[in-house]
């Protein structure tokens, strides 16, 4: 029997929770090796202005326990290799989602660089085979 993983969407136990905007806020890795796509569901508070990247590796991995075994390269991937665009957080509160559908990559993570202000940052990740 396949297996048919998923990462279900929990917006109880989101993988970016809160998180000061003051600074680069970077997710958890999460492995798509097995998955067609994932999504990112962005919400911040307060008024925070700066950009962020879906960034992807092959290099990356973790041993059995989970732990980082090779922090890997990252590169940002464009916005060709998803479904909408980049949000942009422009001094107000507000929310984007990005649906990533083209990648073969094998670890994704979302990383917020900021420009200046604050707020707080919260992402919902799901993923599943289509």
């Amino acid at each position: 029997m396949s297996s048919r993983p998923i990462i279900p969407a929990n917006s109880n136990n989101p993988i970016v929770n809160a998180a000061s905007m003051a600074s680069q806020v970077i997710s958890p890795v999460t492995i798509i090796q097995s998955l067609p796509g994932l999504s990112y569901d962005i919400a911040w508070t307060g008024t925070p202005v700066g950009t962020f990247a879906v960034q992807v590796s092959n290099t990356y991995s973790e041993n059995n326990d989970g732990s980082v075994r090779n922090p890997g390269n990252w590169n940002t991937i464009p916005q060709s290799a998803f479904q909408g665009v980049y949000p942009t957080p422009s001094g107000t509160s507000g929310n984007g989602f990005l649906d990533l559908t083209v990648t073969q990559a094998y670890a994704v993570r979302l990383v917020y660089n900021p420009t200046s202000s604050t707020g707080n940052l919260t992402v919902v990740t799901s993923g599943n085979v289509l």
